[in-house]
């Protein structure tokens, strides 16, 4: 198979010979994706909304945790990384609200069946359980490759809690194996639901847009992490599970004690929450790494008079202000209605990404991602 990476070995009228694939303009080269190269890399299986979001949340964390790292979309729902650290293969699937499996690639083929040729009872653990799963193939076929792995490794099944998973997907021209020695990945978006906190508003955002949110900001452990128009506190509650130094602001002082009773309700870490203006020129922190926030607007928000494009463009002024960028590049989210103009500060920021969330007949979300220019202050 081939994938798109690195800078290009060959012509580009080389390509045309090859299975169909997309074709990447900035970097190409011919991989031969299995086990007779050995390739080194990882996979990530994302959800199956039929969003951007999802890519662009794995892209971004693999960003965060290694720059130097090429990533592609294999399908939809399949991401491959050069990424080879196990340990950061399984953070970035921890952490990611749309990823539903991580793991080290062991090959790809064009037949299902090739896939487990080269796998012995060394591939796993001695005495360890595992699984066989899949996002996209059918149960049956899921079912035989099971068998099969379990022929080749002699270990033994656990449907329920195994310590590995072999997870197989169909991707463009053939199907792709890879393994994860943690188990199942585990949800608990349910326990940390707007209704479930002590404080709720009806415009809180639920924990697994509101994880996403954070991690488009590509702020990890250690880093200082901003919610200027905070609410209940959704994204602050995400950030600090993560280990980031979180701080929020709001502009209603109930509202920013409210966040804070929902954060000291989870027993969570943060920095703090503070009642200001953050359309204001000035906001009261010296210095943040990232930057994501649901700004205001609608009949259930305290926006003091203002639209939701001036509150863009007054905050993202003041936000190029406190965001550095003397490590690296350093961004901040906006997720917004989708109609209103989006007149951001382009002296301080450049639009990078957007993404859209359809809500209902009269709201669209739109998630736009802003990069800080170097070089301004």
């Amino acid at each position: 198979m081939c994938l798109p990476f690195s800078r290009p070995t060959l012509r580009r009228s080389d390509f045309l010979s090859h299975r169909k694939f997309p074709f990447h303009t900035d970097y190409l080269v011919i991989l031969q994706f299995g086990f007779e190269s050995r390739l080194s890399g990882s996979i990530f299986v994302l959800s199956g909304e039929e969003l951007t979001l999802p890519q662009a949340e794995i892209k971004a964390l693999i960003e965060t945790y290694s720059p130097s790292e090429k990533n592609e979309a294999l399908s939809p729902r399949v991401v491959f990384s050069t990424l080879d650290d196990s340990t950061l293969i399984e953070q970035i699937m921890q952490r990611a609200a749309y990823c539903r499996f991580g793991g080290r690639v062991l090959g790809s083929s064009d037949s299902l069946e090739a896939l487990t040729e080269e796998l012995t009872p060394a591939s796993i653990d001695p005495g360890k359980t595992f699984v066989a799963s899949s996002e996209t193939l059918d149960r049956s076929l899921v079912g035989e490759l099971g068998g099969a792995i379990k022929q080749k490794i002699k270990a033994k099944v656990s449907l329920e809690d195994p310590d590995y998973v072999f997870q197989a997907e169909k991707i463009e021209g053939g199907f792709v194996l890879g393994v994860s020695k943690t188990g199942f990945k585990k949800f608990s978006w349910r326990t940390r639901r707007p209704r479930a906190r002590k404080f709720f508003l009806p415009s809180a955002i639920y924990p697994k847009l509101a994880c996403a949110l954070v991690n488009l900001s590509r702020v990890k452990e250690g880093d200082i992490f901003l919610d200027p128009f905070c609410g209940t506190g959704s994204l602050l509650i995400e950030s600090s599970r993560m280990n980031i130094q979180t701080i929020g602001s709001d502009l209603t002082r109930w509202i920013a004690r409210g966040a804070l009773l929902n954060l000291k309700g989870l027993s969570l870490d943060f920095e703090g929450i503070v009642r200001c203006d953050a359309t204001s020129q000035i906001l009261p922190f010296s210095r943040v790494d990232g930057i994501s926030t649901d700004v205001p607007y609608g009949r259930a928000s305290s926006t003091r008079g203002k639209d939701t494009e001036t509150i863009i463009r007054e905050f993202s002024s003041a936000a190029g202000k406190v965001l550095t960028h003397n490590k690296g590049s350093k961004f901040c989210v906006i997720m917004h209605p989708s109609h209103v103009n989006f007149a951001y500060d382009g002296s301080a920021f450049e639009l990078v990404e957007r993404h859209f969330i359809y809500v209902h007949r009269n709201l669209t979300r739109a998630i736009s991602v802003l990069r800080r220019k170097p070089g301004e202050n």
